[in-house]
């Protein structure tokens, strides 16, 4: 059973523009984005209310939406073992944020074999402090990018 009650220290980091600069080039229109953790809205205004589905219900209870094809979020960083699970599990596209180090996690290891993983140029600053004190990367499947390691272009 997952324990989504639990927060960690770096569950609460809203997604920047700048982290979204670097996705979009590999997304393919047209395109209705699920983000299933709107957080302070960031990714829906991002991408537009029109092009977005956001659901603030229980993802690992949620059935997927009508009219998205493909899921971006930044999730929950202590959770992101059982998100790419429940991703990998409902077999759409989808695009995750998370940190690099996630790589090295066992557990997540099986789920990315074949995954396309965006490396972003540069270290996003999440807090606003400009001190970014670790790397991420989108960890996507089904965007049919074709290459699984790819380094964004500086936007």
């Amino acid at each position: 059973m997952i324990n989504r009650a639990k927060r960690g220290p770096y569950d609460e980091l809203w997604t920047p523009n700048e982290a979204l600069d670097y996705l979009v080039p590999y997304i393919q229109y047209p395109y209705h984005i699920w983000e299933p953790c709107p957080g302070n809205g960031a990714i829906v205004r991002y991408f537009g209310e029109s092009n977005t589905v956001a659901t603030e219900t229980d993802f690992f209870d949620t059935d997927w939406p009508n009219h998205a094809d493909m899921i971006v979020t930044n999730p929950p960083f202590s959770k992101k073992v059982d998100w790419i699970r429940r991703c990998c599990v409902l077999g759409r596209p989808f695009a995750l944020l998370l940190p690099v180090t996630t790589l090295g996690v066992r557990a997540a290891q099986e789920y990315l074999s074949d995954a396309e993983i965006v490396f972003l140029p540069r270290r996003i600053d999440f807090t606003g402090k400009k001190a970014p004190w670790f790397a991420v990367a989108w960890f996507t499947k089904g965007l049919n990018i074709g290459k699984q390691i790819n380094f964004a272009p500086i936007c």
